[in-house]
């Protein structure tokens, strides 16, 4: 692992604003047990190191941990953030806020938490499948260990890591002293955020794509409860737990999926839902209603709470700012615009800082909670994705222009957050009940929506237009989307469609072995699936009748009718539900619906099993 070092000018303690900088660096081989591949820093030359500062005396706190792009160590002293795309995290002193280092981690690293000495950082990292532990008194080295696909959430208590595995659906139990995993907890599908309570006794796990929380009794390694926060709920990203330990908050989007006659501002709604614990009932006279008691604000992600608990902080990762409510009276007493797409936002021991990581600008910004506003920004990385790729990736997340919707509301992200999907049938879209499709993959599987009517990336302009009701990133009138292209016609929307194209499909975590593979084969060829789901992206591209649709329900301006879009079926285990009007809850369900994949009675039982087997583990090598 390679830590740079930079050497940075002190922050005065002016209300103005700042922007903290690195002028040279200094860099330091760390000793690196390698159990993922990290991508080394850029080699720079060294100078002479300034004197670390002296730390400050705060108190060691044993309180609730929770897994967050940004976190304030219990001693008060040091803030650590994630930095994505550039696959590192930043060593911030939380009182002069020199920047430390910059430490080299996993590949795309989403959440991290302090050990409750203070003394480690503990990071996972979604694109390599692997836990970075970060010693900050060892000269600030690193340790990686594999855990299961896409790691999301972490907290520990000291001893342990755990670990919530996205696409395998389990928290995993890693202990550090010897880097071993040594249990594994099956919970609801994709787990994500993970809090637990200062007694170490209960993890709180959220799952994206539902309301759900699930609770688990860290003595006995079982689930204890799962409630639900509602059905209605589409993005449940993290959870944290207030200083005193008796409620979890829970940043979420709500999705209005019912309503046919959908407008901009009735479609998603931004809310703060509270449990009490350790009892996880659903408070829902306290749940903040963030466009009520603040402004409307797109996608709140993460949430801090003041020592004294009448103060939340919410980053809104879509609208690029935080909603400062006060839950004594229920309203919002600052708006406070931050950099672009604020993933996390932590509050130091004593309340008098809140740091806010925004991850597409690769800053920090501190507010002070005093006067309630930015003082300084701290710069944490250099992002080194090309710049049109950076700049679609911006839009893509971004819901706080007029060009890409009104009032804040919508963002691409919304129902696609990282390019996946939301789970959710939107029954009032223009062309009828639309199941939102996985984005990923999508430059290689045109054209883009159920109907077929986007053929190219950059026709996602008339959805940008008629869905997010933004005045759109075209000057002037778009064109059909089957028709001339737009491509060209507006650098803002060839940089989106850039990034577009760099998503791809994940991996599958399915296990096949070879019996199990070669069965679901054959009944995947002998059943004739291959006709439309050509290998080896598993679609023909093409539109078909499959018994699916309803003529009455249909408005589709090409005239398509009940003919859809085939969609690649790489990714399928994730997907869910299937057909263009989420008819189908499993893969299961999809073998009993509609004419053409109406093959239910045919099948034993081994050969159904195989044959989604074989499915959800594709691409596959013969």
């Amino acid at each position: 692992v390679l830590v740079i070092f930079p050497l940075v000018a002190c922050s005065s303690s002016s209300s103005s604003t700042e922007r903290i900088q690195p002028a040279d660096t200094v860099t330091v081989v760390a000793v690196n047990t390698v159990a993922a591949e990290p991508t080394p820093l850029p080699v720079t030359q060294p100078v002479k190191a300034s004197a670390t500062p002296e730390p400050t005396s705060s108190p060691l706190v044993d309180g609730p941990v929770a897994a967050s792009f940004v976190a304030v160590s219990p001693d008060g002293n040091v803030v650590a953030a994630i930095n994505p795309d550039s696959g590192s995290v930043t060593i911030v002193d939380a009182v002069t806020l020199a920047v430390k280092a910059e430490v080299s981690v996993g590949d795309d690293p989403r959440t991290l938490c302090f050990t409750p000495d203070s003394k480690k950082i503990v990071v996972s990292n979604w694109g390599s499948a692997s836990i970075s532990v970060i010693s900050l008194d060892r000269g600030i080295d690193a340790e990686h260990h594999r855990v299961g696909l896409m790691p999301y959430g972490v907290v520990t208590d000291g001893n342990s890591a755990f670990i919530t595995e996205f696409a395998t659906g389990n928290v995993s139990v890693l202990n550090l002293k010897t880097g071993r995993q040594v249990n594994r907890i099956p919970v609801n599908p994709f787990p994500a955020g993970l809090a637990i309570t200062s007694d170490r006794e209960q993890l709180l796990v959220t799952h994206l794509f539902s309301g759900d929380v699930t609770s688990i009794d860290v003595k006995t390694s079982k689930v204890s409860h799962i409630v639900s926060t509602g059905l209605d709920i589409s993005s449940n990203q993290f959870v944290a737990i207030g200083p005193s330990g008796d409620k979890a908050y829970l940043p979420q989007t709500r999705s209005n999926v019912d309503n046919t006659a959908l407008l901009f501002d009735s479609t998603v709604f931004p809310v703060v839902n509270i449990l009490d614990l350790p009892d996880l009932n659903l408070m829902v006279r306290d749940r903040i209603t963030i466009d009520t008691a603040d402004e409307p604000v797109n996608m709140p992600f993460s949430v801090a709470i003041s020592p004294d608990e009448n103060v939340v902080f919410v980053a809104n990762a879509g609208s690029d700012d935080v909603s400062v409510i006060d839950q004594r009276t229920d309203r919002g007493v600052a708006h406070i615009s931050v950099g672009a797409n604020p993933r996390g936002v932590a509050i130091t021991p004593d309340g008098s800082r809140v740091f806010v990581n925004n991850v597409l600008d690769g800053t920090l910004s501190v507010i002070d909670t005093d006067d309630l506003v930015v003082t300084q920004t701290v710069d944490l990385t250099d992002i080194p994705l090309p710049e049109t790729i950076l700049q679609g990736k911006k839009i893509f997340n971004s819901a706080s222009e007029p060009l890409l919707t009104t009032d804040n509301w919508i963002s691409c992200a919304t129902c696609h957050f990282d390019g996946m999907m939301d789970g959710r049938t939107w029954l009032g879209f223009p062309d009828g009940p639309r199941n939102t499709p996985s984005l990923l993959g999508v430059s290689r599987t045109l054209p883009i929506h159920w109907s077929g009517d986007l053929d190219e990336l950059q026709d996602v302009e008339v959805t940008i237009r008629e869905i997010q009701v933004g005045n759109g990133l075209i000057n002037g009138e778009a064109h059909d989307t089957l028709g001339v292209a737009h491509a060209g016609m507006s650098s803002q929307l060839d940089a989106l469609a850039s990034y577009l194209a760099v998503l791809e499909f994940p991996m599958s975590p399915q296990p096949v072995d070879g019996a199990d593979l070669k069965l679901g084969r054959q009944m995947f060829t002998s059943l004739g699936c291959q006709r439309c789901h050509v290998p080896p992206i598993f679609t023909d591209r093409e539109l078909h009748e499959v018994g699916t649709g309803d003529k009455l329900l249909e408005k589709n301006r090409h005239g398509h009718g009940t003919r859809f879009d085939t969609p690649s079926l790489i990714s399928v285990w994730m997907t869910a539900p299937y057909f263009h009007d989420g008819s189908a809850q499993t893969l299961e369900d999809v073998f009993r619906t509609g004419t053409v994949h109406n093959v239910f009675e045919q099948l034993s039982v081994e050969e159904l099993s195989s044959l989604i087997g074989y499915m959800k583990a594709l691409p596959v090598e013969d």
